[in-house]
């Protein structure tokens, strides 16, 4: 609603005020804002749409009034940021640079705007020009898709080395994901997007996310928080155009892809954020309280404890409206839970409003839907301290000849009222009604300055599936016990955890020391494999495996695991009693021979090897005749079957296979006494009455304790074969 007697004069203020200030690149604390294209439909074409706030040094700003005096400079701008190179524009972010590119996306809420650009846009963080990113100009559909929708919020997260930018989509109801480069002017890439169902089990096409932002939990928890509106007016109890409900979707850490199947409500019962039925103005129509909020901003704290969320009023669907919306903050408690509870932090948004007719009181609800923490101190020139302040925008902070100030409202984030907060006129032209003309607001903030990642404490370390080896009780070196392996025999997997202090997560490096100093690197990453042939082969001897862990880029106190390398004694003087007894004679059977022993030794064996040591065959009366040369060497005394209790050597019992040993070993002590019992393979006879043949054949037990030491046993046997 504009008086238009204030054309003239703010057309003449205009030219004067536009002009390009040195705007970028951005300080810690510094504002961006979005602004209707003011008489877009006629000559509005080249006002700017994004503006630039210095709230990053506030001393000079008076509470409960404008703020137009020194060190405030103008809203400044650049001569390329209008609507005719930009269209109208809502969502804001920010990049991670050095000198941060700000993103904005395109939007129809304003009135007398001609939509229809669908776009996201990059103003460069050191020269201010702007390139495009992506272009969403899908074509008209049917349904929700009859007409061309605009894009709703928009966010920046990056995650290692891959940049996101995800936007709400109101032509196909998603949430888009698009990857590039920050650095450059190309196109970004559209990745696959998510398609809220805002849990139900089919898509309605009624509905779609809006506002969204990420709240980062860890470096390996990341979710994607969005707000529901509805093309659906009619219910008033569900808050007409959007229900006021938030869900959030998993993101992956490794890339910021969407963790398909996670969305879930982010609060039980759902976050009430609709107010009483109040009037607004649009554009001068009177909506006679039936203005309806949506929620088009969200924030979250650097802890991610607390969420900001801003509504916007609606007079229609994607119509912005003024009044009977508000900003308000809520809690994660228990943390990690889904359940969010109101502060008791009020940001009150405007003046009291009087609405005529059966309207009551607007009761400082003129938010319009930008919300941002701030780690700067109010009324303090560059003061850091973390999610300190907010700002959003608002609604009709003053009204009066000459003092129409629309704009931001800064105010600290315990909260407070209209009288405590800075006042900023989003324009600087106090002679102007921007009523249904405000934006977004993004104010420019790194996390790690005000929650770095640093170091904590060890938690634990688990060795395979114990996770609780042991616990830090004692710091900074937490009681370890010692590892210990046979040389060659190292097993098994270590699992460190180590509590940073931040929203981050530890990453680990290893390597082992000997008792002189030498170092060698480990190979592992969030685990250790303890069989690596770094730790099979070294020499006998004491160590240190060494954990060190890194939060953000500081090295943390290292852990330190005594590891035993363990070798056998010299076996010059092998003790221990081995004895090999026979049960009873080898027995004939059908071509086999079959053999029984009883192996015992005093010290515990660790292995038992037989050797096929001779075999002989000899005609009793020397005639050549009698042995056969067609018999092959596998079939004289080649082992066909063998045990040793209950264990099996490793080889096969077919006749093609020559076998001259059996390796018995289990990895750990053999059961002693153990019966030995062999089948072996005998050459085929004559069958001649008069040819008598004996065999001779004798054994090579060797009987290996722990310690290494073997003894070595010969079993000879011999019988007439017919």
């Amino acid at each position: 609603m504009k008086n238009f007697k204030y054309i003239v004069l703010m057309s003449s203020l205009l030219l004067f005020t536009f002009k390009s200030f040195g705007q970028f690149p951005l300080q810690f604390g510094d504002g961006v804002i979005t602004h209707s294209p003011i008489s877009y439909t006629t000559t509005g074409t080249n006002h700017p749409v994004i503006r630039v706030v210095r709230t990053a040094n506030t001393t000079s700003a008076p509470l409960g009034s404008n703020w137009n005096a020194p060190p405030k400079p103008l809203n400044g701008f650049y001569n390329n940021w209008t609507a005719n190179n930009l269209g109208p524009v809502f969502g804001i972010t920010i990049d991670q640079n050095a000198n941060p590119n700000v993103y904005v996306s395109s939007t129809q809420i304003y009135i007398n705007t001609n939509l229809n650009k669908r776009k996201v846009w990059r103003l460069n963080g050191s020269t201010g020009a702007h390139s495009l990113v992506y272009d969403f100009n899908n074509p008209s559909g049917t349904g929700i898709n009859e007409s061309p929708k605009s894009l709703g919020n928009v966010k920046y997260f990056r995650i290692n080395t891959t940049e996101n930018i995800y936007v709400s989509d109101w032509q196909s109801g998603e949430i888009k994901r698009l990857t590039g480069n920050s650095t450059t002017a190309l196109l970004w890439s559209n990745q696959a997007g998510f398609n809220p169902k805002f849990g139900k089990q089919n898509d309605d096409q009624t509905e779609m996310p809006y506002g969204i932002a990420v709240r980062q939990i860890s470096a390996s928890q990341i979710k994607l928080y969005y707000s529901k509106i509805s093309t659906n007016s009619n219910s008033t109890s569900l808050g007409g155009y959007g229900n006021n409900e938030i869900y959030s979707v998993d993101i992956n850490p490794s890339n910021g892809d969407f963790v398909i199947g996670t969305e879930t409500i982010a609060s039980t019962p759902n976050i009430n954020l609709t107010p009483r039925s109040w009037g607004g103005y649009s554009g001068g129509t009177s909506y006679n309280c039936s203005v309806l909020p949506v929620i088009s901003d969200i924030a979250f704290t650097n802890d991610s404890k607390k969420m900001l969320v801003g509504q916007q009023p609606w007079g229609g669907f994607g119509i912005l409206a003024a009044h009977n919306s508000k900003v308000i903050e809520f809690e994660n408690l228990p943390f990690l839970s889904n359940l969010w509870i109101n502060t008791t932090n009020l940001f009150p948004s405007g003046q009291n409003v009087a609405l005529s007719g059966t309207c009551a009181i607007v009761q400082n609800y003129n938010a319009v839907g930008g919300v941002s923490y701030s780690d700067n101190k109010l009324r303090q020139n560059s003061v850091i301290e973390c999610d300190k302040s907010i700002y959003f925008s608002s609604d009709y902070l003053s009204v009066g000849t000459g003092n129409f100030v629309y704009g931001v409202q800064g105010m600290t984030s315990t909260g407070g009222t209209i009288s405590n907060s800075i006042w900023i006129d989003a324009d600087d032209n106090l002679n102007w009604y921007d009523k249904t003309c405000l934006g977004d607001v993004e104010i420019y903030k790194k996390p790690q300055v005000c929650n770095p990642c640093e170091c904590g404490s060890w938690g634990s370390i688990g060795l395979n599936d114990n996770t609780n080896w042991w616990v830090n009780n004692v710091a900074p070196q937490p009681p370890t016990p010692t590892l210990s392996f046979n040389q060659g025999t190292s097993t098994g997997v270590l699992f460190p955890k180590y509590n940073c202090n931040g929203n981050c997560d530890a990453t680990f490096a290893y390597n082992i020391t000997s008792a002189n100093g030498l170092s060698t690197s480990l190979v592992g990453s969030n685990s250790l494999d303890l069989s690596q042939t770094a730790i099979k082969n070294l020499p006998c001897g004491s160590y240190s495996i060494n954990i060190t862990p890194t939060c953000g880029n500081i090295k943390c106190p290292p852990v330190r695991i005594p590891l035993v390398i363990v070798c056998p004694p010299v076996c010059d003087d092998c003790k221990g009693n081995a004895t090999v007894t026979a049960n009873g004679n080898p027995t004939l059977n059908n071509g086999f021979v079959n053999a029984n022993f009883t192996i015992n030794n005093s010290i515990p064996v660790a292995e038992v090897r037989v050797l096929v040591e001779e075999f002989r065959v000899t005609s009793a009366n020397n005639n050549e005749n009698c042995l056969l040369c067609k018999n092959p060497p596998k079939t004289w005394g080649s082992i066909q079957a063998a045990t040793l209790g209950a264990l099996s050597p490793t080889f096969s019992n077919l006749l093609t296979t020559d076998n001259r040993e059996a390796v018995f070993n289990n990895g750990g002590i053999i059961a002693m006494p153990s019966n030995l019992a062999l089948t072996l393979a005998l050459p085929q006879t004559t069958k001649l009455d008069c040819c008598n043949l004996k065999v001779a054949i004798c054994l090579k037990i060797t009987i290996r304790d722990v310690y290494c030491c073997e003894k070595e046993i010969l079993k000879c046997f011999s019988f007439d074969l017919k």
